[in-house]
């Protein structure tokens, strides 16, 4: 029972963070978006990312060193992913 909880965590942070995102964020034509729903959605994404990297921890403390970096490697790809969608709903 290595990591179950982790995964599962992770995969119930990443359904909500999509879930709590407008389509504003992701480019296509909506109305400014509300500062309670932006609060909501980058909390979200927030606890995707906290999500993830206690995974990344775990599968390293587990021994799985390369699930561990490749993970990490995707964290940081997704902080990029999340300042796109800044600037997106920023304009």
């Amino acid at each position: 029972m290595s990591c179950e909880i982790q995964t599962v965590a992770a995969g119930i942070a990443a359904v909500n963070a999509v879930a709590s995102t407008p389509g504003v964020a992701f480019g296509t034509v909506a109305p400014p978006l509300e500062p309670l729903l932006a609060l909501r959605m980058w909390a979200s994404w927030a606890a995707l990312l906290v999500a993830l990297a206690s995974l990344a921890k775990c599968y390293d403390d587990a021994g799985r060193h390369q699930d561990a970096a490749t993970l990490r490697q995707e964290i940081d790809r997704l902080k990029s992913e999340i300042e796109d969608m800044k600037r997106a709903v920023s304009h």
